[in-house]
């Protein structure tokens, strides 16, 4: 076994590791915290905005929640480099965030608000898929890779990151939504993070549950689509 491998798969969460553990928690619940205000400003200033501010409200509260009771349990294995916790935070921030943030300029087409609509609609999508996945998982949900336990049922017995698939729904709408050069790149970084994320998470998890073989050789990243 690797000196990477061995940083990661021992069973004793030293302090240093409780200490990055906390402080990426930290660091997403304040995030979260923010953009819940923000949303439920923008709700009471707008009140047209009610219907799309309403599933981000929920999801945002059920992170956090789900976020803090899986801090308060001990992981059996945790990978805390600081390449790992770099890559969390922007999986988990969201690139497409602070460039809508930007207002960079926006690309001029031909049928530029179609494509705008459609966005705004396809962001609605994953709504539904996250909730189940975060009542799915439970304690289990982290910012860094840890191993808590295998989640195989409810969407994850479809896909073995359905969150993830969300996410990278998501950064394709915002493109949709605010095409423009960053906005475009900003989304390619966050896939490559959720990408490098998962794969992180897979090795932990493969590492720590011998069961997680099985499910990880029958399931894929969609179906039995395996990437």
């Amino acid at each position: 076994m690797s000196n990477a491998n061995r940083q990661f798969c021992d069973e004793h969460i030293t302090v240093k590791q409780q200490r990055i553990r906390f402080l990426a928690n930290m660091l997403v619940s304040a995030y979260l915290i923010v953009i819940l205000m923000a949303t439920m400003f923008t709700m009471i200033k707008t009140p047209a905005r009610f219907l799309w501010g309403v599933p981000v409200v929920l999801v945002s509260s059920l992170d956090l929640y789900f976020l803090t009771r899986s801090f308060l349990q001990k992981p059996k294995s945790i990978d805390t480099r600081f390449s790992t916790f770099i890559i969390s935070l922007g999986a988990t921030f969201g690139f497409s965030v602070w460039v809508m943030l930007l207002v960079p300029p926006q690309f001029e087409f031909a049928n530029a608000e179609f494509i705008q609509q459609a966005g705004k609609l396809l962001s609605l999508f994953p709504y539904p898929i996250v909730v189940w996945s975060l009542f799915c998982l439970k304690d289990c949900l982290t910012v860094v890779p840890e191993a808590h336990s295998v989640v195989a049922h409810g969407p994850y017995k479809y896909s073995r990151h359905p969150l993830y698939m969300c996410y990278i729904v998501w950064a394709v709408a915002n493109v949709m939504m605010f095409p423009s050069f960053l906005m475009f790149f900003a989304a390619l970084g966050q896939i490559a993070f959720l990408y490098i994320r998962l794969r992180r998470e897979e090795r932990i998890l493969l590492t720590s549950f011998p069961e997680y073989r099985s499910y990880y050789e029958t399931v894929g990243l969609i179906g039995r689509i395996h990437v």
